[in-house]
């Protein structure tokens, strides 16, 4: 990835709106323009990028190492011992006046450490705006990514039983998903059955699924620093009618959806194909989330494709599709995969079956 291209957009952002320079204290938004690793537990990191292009990583003596071997298109700066992170970057900042920062993300304390040194002007989601745009790199990350969690999905499928607990079902997938290439978890793992798989963000618990309950497994792994996110619903044993059905709505919706999705329609438009979907079929008030959402450093960032988006996907847009039916007392379905806006349409990057899968 070209990440002095990344930087030089920056600057080009600095000069277009009068700023003097900006501070990225976002992991997130350092890794994106430096491949700076993410380091939990670290002292201190920031990126400074002035508005003629320079920039310069401050790490602490914990990350120097690490960042010089790692880090690309910015100067790598350690502190001293026991010297404050907005210190030295007043320093490395010299006589910058107006500096923009991420209040997005920026603490209420760290703000007060940074307005005693700058004079600071929001930048609002300036570089999230320019991560929803992938790039061919970009792309191959995330579908490492996607094969290790769908290799991962594969190889559980066979070790599910009924009656096992949420948590053994997740232990499995983890295990997997670590095995297949997953450098790290994108987020929890989600295991919900029965009237728990009502919860869309249901952790596992020790309920045993059986009796041919809709379980759903929402999972995703990082490769290279890239997310992956997938659902699927499975039955642990024979599943009842009205769940077969509500099965085959939420994959009607998906599909449609994927039909729909290219370059020029608006996350609106895109969330409202799936829901005149579930609507047609009467389940219109159980589907109590958006369509999708944006993913790549992470596991949720724009853009959205919800009833509140009206801006339009262009090509290089990476989003997941995944409706979802949620019935209190009764279950709840959701399949997701992830795909790639394109010039054409788009192009699905999941590779994991989606027939009904019953254990």
């Amino acid at each position: 990835m070209n990440f002095k291209r990344r930087i030089g957009r920056v600057a080009e952002y600095l000069v277009e709106n009068g700023f003097d320079g900006m501070i990225c204290t976002n992991p997130e938004s350092v890794f994106y323009l430096t491949n700076a690793p993410f380091v939990t537990g670290s002292a201190g990191k920031a990126l400074y990028i002035s508005k003629d292009g320079k920039a310069s990583l401050v790490v602490s003596s914990l990350d120097f190492e690490e960042a010089c071997d790692r880090s690309e298109g910015a100067e790598i700066v350690k502190m001293d011992m026991g010297e404050p992170l907005f210190e030295r970057l007043r320093k490395v900042a010299g006589g910058a006046e107006k500096v923009g920062f991420e209040d997005d993300f920026v603490t209420v304390r760290s703000y007060g450490a940074l307005k005693k040194k700058f004079s600071l002007t929001e930048i609002g989601t300036a570089i999230e705006k320019m991560r929803e745009v992938k790039d061919p790199e970009e792309l191959e990350r995330i579908e490492t990514a996607l094969g290790a969690s769908d290799r991962a999905a594969a190889k559980t499928i066979s070790n599910l039983r009924d009656g096992m607990t949420e948590i053994e079902a997740a232990s499995e997938l983890e295990y997997h998903m670590r095995r297949e290439g997953g450098e790290a978890l994108a987020f929890e793992t989600i295991v919900a059955s029965g009237p728990r798989a009502v919860y869309p963000h249901g952790m596992p618990s020790k309920r045993r699924a059986s009796g041919g309950e809709a379980v759903v497994f929402d999972f995703g792994v990082k490769a290279s620093g890239y997310c992956s996110d997938t659902s699927r619903t499975f039955f642990f044993g024979q599943p009842r009618d009205e769940m077969v059905k509500v099965y085959d709505i939420v994959l009607e919706a998906q599909n449609a959806a994927i039909s729909a999705a290219r370059a020029g329609i608006t996350g609106k438009e895109l969330d409202g194909v799936a829901r005149a979907v579930i609507e047609g079929h009467g389940y219109g008030k159980f589907f109590v989330h958006g369509t999708g959402h944006g993913v790549g450093i992470a596991v949720h960032e724009g853009p959205s494709v919800n009833s509140r988006n009206e801006g339009q996907l262009v090509p290089g847009n990476v989003v997941t599709i995944e409706p979802g039916i949620y019935i209190p007392k009764v279950g709840g379905v959701r399949i997701e995969d992830m795909i790639v806006i394109t010039e054409g349409g788009n192009r699905n990057l999941t590779r994991f079956r989606k027939d009904r899968i019953v254990v």
